[in-house]
């Protein structure tokens, strides 16, 4: 009895260990690098079904849609495409390097700015944020691809950017308590992204 239950001991941590090192996948290809640690920088919740006769649906909680990026968000513009990125805009969740527009409040003035890698931080003088910029990889997402991917968000405003060094296209989106903008080059490829309170 001593042995076989040594034995079944020795091969169950044995398995464990083969099936732990399966789940640990090592790779040198920054694409699946890239996407493992996505899975860590966004979120969402579901909502749960509202009807008296679901048990699951009575203990769900919703959750607001969330999003956060750290780093270089010239390094790859393939996020500003993402679903759960576009859906975090909409419920003004997005977090940028640590920082993220406080909507609703009373002094909107602008007072200060702080750059943090290619993002600038704003400022009002209570020392809130209310408004990130940040730049994005040039000619990697052309307008109509930004567009298709931000087709369930309301554009409130569409125009030309005309100025000394300014030379392009903007479009403005609605979110649920501010808006943000893109804006794109003179080839029609984004540039920019900036989120107000």
């Amino acid at each position: 009895m001593y042995k076989i239950g040594k034995v079944i001991s020795a091969t169950f941590v044995v398995s464990t260990l083969v099936i732990g090192s399966s789940v640990a996948y090592v790779s040198t290809d920054t694409q699946n690098v890239q996407a493992a640690e996505k899975v860590q920088k966004w979120g969402h919740g579901e909502g749960g079904s509202g009807g008296e006769s679901s048990e699951i649906g009575k203990n769900l909680k919703a959750e607001t849609p969330w999003y956060k990026y750290e780093g270089y968000t010239t390094y790859d513009a393939s996020f500003t495409q993402d679903y759960n990125f576009v859906r975090a805009l909409k419920y003004d969740n997005v977090t940028i390097d640590g920082y993220k527009v406080k909507t609703n409040v009373k002094n909107d003035n602008l007072d200060h700015t702080k750059e943090v890698y290619d993002t600038t931080v704003e400022y009002n003088s209570d020392n809130e944020v209310i408004g990130l910029s940040f730049l994005t990889k040039p000619d990697s997402v052309s307008k109509a691809t930004f567009k298709k991917a931000h087709t369930s968000n309301e554009i409130i405003d569409e125009g030309t950017m005309e100025g000394e060094d300014q030379h392009g296209t903007y479009i403005k989106y609605a979110t649920n308590d501010g808006s943000y903008v893109a804006y794109f080059d003179e080839n029609d490829n984004l540039m920019q992204l900036r989120i107000d309170q």
